[in-house]
């Protein structure tokens, strides 16, 4: 091959990787966006909800999950929020902090703080504060999770990722992993109407999720279930 053909693949094969290491890039994908959600509980429609990601500059950005609850429910179990805070440091997702607050049951509130030079959360729960370490290969709060899985669903997409995946999850009271399966494309109704989603499970004995990605919208969930005993126990839809 001449010089000026090599030199030409060369350039092809390097321009072709570097628009992969672009399309990857975790702050490529994490554009803001506000997502409205209807809410049941057993069947029961417990209202809507509102999942909002906010660029804060400098690579961090700020989760916040807000709910419009019915006027029953907001009287008898309040309106929970939930916000969280993390960055992206070297193409990884660093979660800062983690807020939960519901003005109804005070007693629930948390907040987790992140130490990634010393390794380790600190919980604020009912008044005390407890250190626990984190594993080395990563952490990230009950929120920020769902964008990790999100990532790692959009890579598998370009075959630069296997089909099952472990996270580790810290919550208030465990550090837990789970494994995460891909499966297939499944038609669900949506109140925005029919669309054919990715089904990815969390795999859990007693708390299994299962999670409905739109492909057309960067897989962006459409459907959430935590299922319990084989029945959708809390759903949640997207609307707009």
């Amino acid at each position: 091959m001449k010089r000026s053909g090599l030199a030409l693949v060369t350039l092809l094969a390097a321009g072709l990787w570097s628009t992969q290491a672009v399309a990857f890039d975790a702050r490529a994908h994490l554009q803001p966006r506000t997502d409205r959600y209807t809410v049941q509980w057993g069947g029961i429609s417990l209202g809507e909800g509102t999942i909002a990601l906010i660029e804060e500059g400098e690579g961090c950005y700020r989760f916040e999950s807000t709910t419009d609850p019915i006027a029953i429910v907001r009287w008898t179990y309040g309106a929970p929020r939930e916000r969280s805070r993390f960055c992206v440091r070297d193409g990884r997702i660093l979660p800062q902090t983690f807020e939960y607050v519901n003005d109804k049951r005070h007693k629930d509130a948390f907040r987790l703080d992140f130490d990634w030079n010393k390794g380790e959360v600190r919980t604020l729960r009912r008044g005390e504060i407890s250190v626990r370490e984190l594993p080395e290969d990563g952490a990230y709060d009950r929120f920020v999770i769902r964008e990790v899985v999100r990532l790692w669903v959009l890579r598998h997409a370009a075959g630069e990722a296997e089909a099952e995946a472990s996270f580790t999850m810290v919550d208030d009271d465990r550090i837990k992993t789970y494994r995460f399966a891909i499966g297939e494309r499944e038609t669900i109704d949506t109140p925005s109407g029919r669309i054919e989603a990715l089904r990815v499970d969390r795999i859990d004995e007693r708390r299994p999720h299962r999670y409905w990605l739109d492909p057309q919208r960067g897989y962006l969930p459409v459907r959430i279930e935590q299922m319990k005993d084989g029945k959708a126990e809390l759903r949640m839809l997207r609307v707009e």
